[in-house]
């Protein structure tokens, strides 16, 4: 006799709604990522720039009418001669200014009897005419040996006495020098050089 097996519950074929279902997912799958897809490319975009952002700095440079010596003695002075001669400070720079002037001298005993005067707004800068007209923003000794602040200060900052120009703008200052006709005999024979420094910073933000 022949005997046949009989199949095993491991052997039977997959039922065939579980195929359909499998089928069923993937195809929801691909739906939804299709409708995302479809979705991103359908966003409205733009886009716009700015272009040739420029940034320039500014610069400060003070000027001087004169290099060299602005006021010397010569002839060689007596007590009660008088010595007169103008100045342009000019702000040759892109950007407003203060500036603030020192005197060093290279002794002290002739500096200290010379007077110092210096003045804007003199019509004529000359011996004959500085008094006449114009205001005074300096009246003084010529110097020291340590050096003297004449108009303001050199500190970084806004001082009294600072002289601010916008830029491109100047101003001409009236110097005299005078040694009195009551200077002491301490004087005589003495020779004093007096260097001016003029410093300048910028004004905006300082």
């Amino acid at each position: 006799m022949i005997q046949t097996a009989s199949p095993s519950l491991d052997d039977e074929a997959p039922p065939e709604n579980t195929g359909r279902k499998i089928a069923g997912v993937a195809a929801v799958v691909v739906l939804l990522l299709t409708l995302l897809g479809v979705t991103s490319l359908a966003l409205f975009t733009d886009q716009d720039t700015i272009p040739a952002n420029t940034f320039e700095t500014g610069t400060v440079i003070l000027s001087l009418s004169s290099s060299t010596a602005l006021v010397t003695t010569t002839p060689i002075m007596a007590p009660g001669d008088t010595f007169t001669a103008p100045l342009t400070v000019t702000n040759s720079g892109t950007l407003g200014l203060r500036y603030a002037m020192a005197s060093v001298t290279t002794e002290n005993v002739l500096a200290g009897e010379l007077v110092m005067t210096i003045k804007t707004g003199v019509t004529t800068c000359d011996n004959a005419n500085w008094a006449a007209d114009g205001a005074s923003i300096y009246t003084g000794v010529l110097g020291t040996t340590g050096g003297t602040d004449v108009l303001g200060d050199n500190a970084t900052g806004a001082q009294a006495g600072d002289r601010t120009l916008a830029a491109a703008a100047n101003e001409v200052l009236c110097f005299n020098v005078t040694l009195p006709i009551n200077a002491t005999n301490a004087s005589q024979g003495v020779t004093s050089t007096a260097t001016f420094t003029f410093d300048a910073e910028q004004t905006a933000n300082n």
